[in-house]
């Protein structure tokens, strides 16, 4: 609209991302291509496959397997309904976590009987709709490992399961030192039964001293009491001195083989009888690796064992019931990033490029143009000003700005004879070139 000699028409308001998400900048992402990159380097050594499932999942889903008590499913769920009057489908919900997708699909698509073991990975988003804080977002991102089938019911997969977890951490920089590993077993269903009734009955006399929130989660779920961030609730769980008496003989031997097994491996751990993990689809194992520098928000991965949970979606052998093992773990990549950063030991980097090509004028652009494409396809990474003939003062700037290690400049001289300035960005030495021969010449200088 043209300026009328009024006031000029207000411009529109920028419109900025989502409370609780995150662009992810290009400056930032190869600090995340680092982390995706030795991550599948390391979960395919320890044979684990990738598995993509998709964004959102039908609600039933999660509160089937996360239980229909837990805070993830009664607050923080962010679902998802189609806007169409004649769709009858089932209302959806942006997952939350993985596990619970990974088990619908391979329940789904039965790969319990093509497989005794099956061993996935994913690295993927997740959503929670829940307060956005430093290390706590509403989109978020995990890289996480299931093993599932019958033959996943080995302790010393749990000590594997956990090991990997730990050897990721230190493949990003993270030292072990650096970050505690605190352990628990929940024992089998009857077991966690038992212990739930024990925990009952302990706290009856004393719940009506306890907070509004303490007492609807006794009443809800009584193991999220255990890890309640209520100082006069965790007052009461300390007296109860509960240590591993929730355990069967059966379950105490398989907690003792995981702990032998890391003994073995030479992995530190804590067991903390107050570990449970908040959602209810967990038996036996269960395990959280935290980071004391991100203060409140310290956790930076969690996993454990949920068998009964693939027959509890619909799955598994009918005539094994019950044999079919699942333990898994998921890293939040977001929180290993701050983690990384407090170290001092940031996994972001400066994103570089090889060669970088300079003009002495505009009208060698064309020139330039055609030797940028030769190293292109020579799987030679280069770009070049497109700025119309800058000052070379300015295109070495934005050579090294991109990280250049190489700068080839086509000058008048180099155009007369067929030639061009190959610079070492690192050193300062610069020597002539044939055009012919810069591919070659460049190869020599990049190994």
């Amino acid at each position: 609209m043209p300026y009328n000699g009024g006031e000029p028409e207000r411009m529109s308001q920028k419109i900025s991302n989502p409370r609780g998400t995150a662009d992810i900048l290009p400056d930032q992402i190869p600090a995340w291509e680092r982390l995706e990159t030795l991550s599948r380097n390391i979960l395919k050594t320890y044979g684990y496959r990738e598995i993509r499932t998709p964004l959102f999942e039908e609600v039933g889903l999660f509160k089937r397997s996360l239980g229909e008590t837990t805070e993830v499913v009664n607050k923080q769920l962010l679902e998802v309904r189609s806007q169409r009057s004649d769709d009858e489908e089932a209302g959806f919900a942006l997952r939350p976590e993985g596990t619970a997708p990974v088990v619908r699909s391979y329940n789904q698509f039965n790969q319990g009987r093509e497989e005794f073991l099956s061993k996935l990975f994913y690295i993927a988003p997740m959503f929670r709709g829940e307060r956005p804080q430093k290390g706590r977002l509403r989109q978020f991102h995990q890289i996480g490992a299931e093993a599932i089938g019958r033959g996943a019911n080995h302790p010393l997969l749990d000590a594997e399961m956990i090991a990997l977890a730990v050897e990721l951490l230190k493949a990003f920089g993270l030292e072990q030192g650096s970050f505690t590993l605190k352990l628990n077993s929940l024992g089998s269903a009857e077991d966690k039964a038992k212990f739930a009734g024990w925990l009952r009955q302990e706290l009856k006399g004393k719940i009506d001293h306890l907070s509004e929130d303490c007492r609807n989660q006794y009443e809800r779920n009584v193991f999220r009491l255990l890890d309640s961030k209520d100082k006069d609730c965790q007052t009461v769980i300390q007296g109860l001195n509960i240590g591993t008496r929730h355990l069967s003989e059966s379950g105490l031997k398989y907690f003792d083989q995981v702990r032998q097994g890391l003994d073995h491996l030479g992995i530190r751990y804590e067991v903390s009888a107050n570990l449970v993990r908040g959602l209810d689809y967990y038996t036996h194992t269960v395990f959280e690796i935290s980071y004391a520098g991100l203060g409140a928000q310290d956790a930076i991965g969690a996993g454990g064992r949920y068998n009964g949970l693939i027959e509890q979606l619909g799955g598994g052998d009918p005539r094994l019931p019950g044999q079919t093992g699942a333990i898994g773990f998921a890293l939040g990549m977001e929180r290993i990033l701050l983690a990384l950063e407090h170290q001092g030991k940031s996994a972001a980097f400066k994103r570089s490029i090889e060669v970088f090509v300079v003009t002495g004028k505009a009208e060698y652009e064309a020139q330039a143009f055609g030797l940028l494409h030769s190293l292109r396809q020579a799987a030679i990474s280069a770009d070049m000003d497109f700025g119309g003939g800058r000052a070379f003062k300015k295109q070495f700037e934005q050579a090294d700005k991109l990280g250049a290690r190489f700068v080839l400049v086509l000058g008048e001289a180099e155009i007369q004879n067929s030639t061009v300035a190959l610079k070492n960005m690192a050193t300062g030495v610069q020597t002539s070139v044939a055009v012919g021969q810069v591919v070659e010449e460049l190869r020599k200088h990049l190994k």
